[in-house]
């Protein structure tokens, strides 16, 4: 066969058959393959890892994440915010004790925080940019999502985000959006509604709850109240705000919740019948004799809850005034209390006929801080950020805790002892 395929051979093959005079190269001698550890190319990073604090249920344990990522690149409209602060708040407890079962998954905390830009969406690099100090409200209370973790996705047209200012820490500013813009948008409907005026008459219950502190500010700095606030507080309450307000020290009557049981209603009655009220002056260490003379009030502010002073209405307040509450008839209960829970009847009744039956108009005011339906009607995200930068009002800290001492932390919540905002350091992953 061999034979015949060359002698059958194509002349046109043949003539191209070119014998070499030189021999083959010899055969290159190669080493036994080894794996080596060498480095890793580079390569395009498809998410952002995150860790979180997070719940199951409202039994379980608080425990810590790494299920969550942020994919990249990050939608056009959004940025990526790595928390350094987080401002804890009731209705991180609220929240939780409203998961009686796991068939949720995993459930975030945190309301509201403080951090720094890293990713920016194409179509906001003219309004944000990497490196920017920020702080804002991240407020998702039905989609089981929270800010107490490293990273997080935030839609500005959603989520109320501010450049943070140097005039404030970071830990001030994780502490003070959310409450301030309550105790704001609660004044501002009441000024628009002429409940509101220079000369009315206010009493606070709680003015040591971090509400109660923004609305004392807000009063006498931003809406210029003439007459004395009534506050009701327990404790060294009275200290904590003359210490922390210098320049309001003399602007407060204060009645002290221990001594009455919570029974408010009954020293403020007296205080009526006698025109005058004792009370501890913590600067001459002795107690002192105030007059007063103002009768019923114009506005009660009640941020701790309560049906005593809804009792006695008619003899504390006038008729026409204005009664709102951020919790209300019960007395708030970290432990127990449920979000976006149902109000008795009676309360019920007060908002739907309230003005008609009683004579004064009640309100169980609820915040929502969505920006995008919320913010319209009077700016309050830009209003607050001014508050803070220029100085009208301060957030007062009361303890900053580690991530890890997250326990403690809404242990010491739950006793509702707290005077001032409670802040979390989130490590940066």
């Amino acid at each position: 066969m061999v034979k015949n395929i060359l002698e059958n051979q194509d002349p046109k093959l043949q003539a191209m058959i070119v014998d070499h005079t030189v021999p083959a190269p010899k055969e290159i001698p190669m080493d036994e393959p080894v794996l080596k550890r060498v480095a890793r190319p580079l390569r395009h990073v498809k998410f952002i890892p995150i860790k979180s604090l997070a719940f199951y249920t409202k039994t379980g344990p608080m425990e810590f994440s790494y299920e969550k990522k942020i994919k990249t690149p990050i939608p056009k409209n959004k940025i990526v915010v790595r928390v350094s602060k987080v401002g804890l708040n009731p209705v991180d407890m609220k929240i939780r004790n409203g998961y009686t079962s796991s068939i949720y998954g995993e459930v975030g905390l945190g309301r509201e925080y403080s951090g720094v830009v890293t990713e920016v969406g194409e179509n906001l690099n003219y309004a944000w940019h990497v490196g920017d100090e920020v702080y804002g409200i991240y407020y998702h209370p039905h989609l089981a999502v929270g800010c107490l973790q490293s990273s997080i996705l935030v839609d500005p047209k959603v989520d109320p985000i501010l450049l943070r200012p140097d005039s404030i820490t970071p830990e001030e500013a994780a502490g003070s959006l959310f409450c301030l813009a309550t105790a704001y948008n609660i004044l501002n409907r009441l000024f628009k509604s002429k409940y509101l005026k220079q000369e009315s008459n206010i009493l606070i219950n709680g003015g040591t709850s971090s509400v109660g502190m923004f609305a004392i500010q807000l009063l006498k700095r931003h809406y210029k109240l003439q007459k004395k606030l009534v506050v009701v507080t327990s404790a060294n309450g009275p200290q904590v705000l003359q210490k922390n307000f210098p320049d309001l020290a003399d602007e407060m009557i204060f009645i002290n919740y221990l001594t009455c049981r919570g029974k408010c209603s009954k020293p403020l009655r007296k205080m009526f019948e006698e025109k005058k009220i004792s009370q501890f002056d913590p600067l001459q260490d002795k107690e002192t004799i105030l007059s007063y003379n103002e009768g019923k009030f114009d506005v009660v502010l009640d941020f701790v809850g309560g049906y005593d002073i809804l009792s006695h209405s008619s003899l504390l307040i006038h008729g026409g005034g204005a009664y709102v509450t951020t919790v209300g008839d019960y007395v708030a209960n970290y432990k127990e209390d449920v979000f976006d829970s149902w109000d008795n009847p009676s309360a019920n009744a007060r908002k739907m006929f309230g003005s008609i039956i009683w004579s004064y108009n009640y309100t169980h005011y609820y915040f929502d801080p969505n920006a995008k339906t919320s913010s319209s009607s009077n700016d309050w995200i830009e209003q607050c950020g001014d508050f803070l930068k220029n100085g009208t009002v301060t957030c007062i800290v009361d303890k900053v805790f580690d991530w890890k001492d997250h326990k403690e932390a809404f242990s010491y919540m739950a006793t509702q002892r707290a005077q001032g905002k409670l802040i979390m350091n989130v490590e940066r992953f």
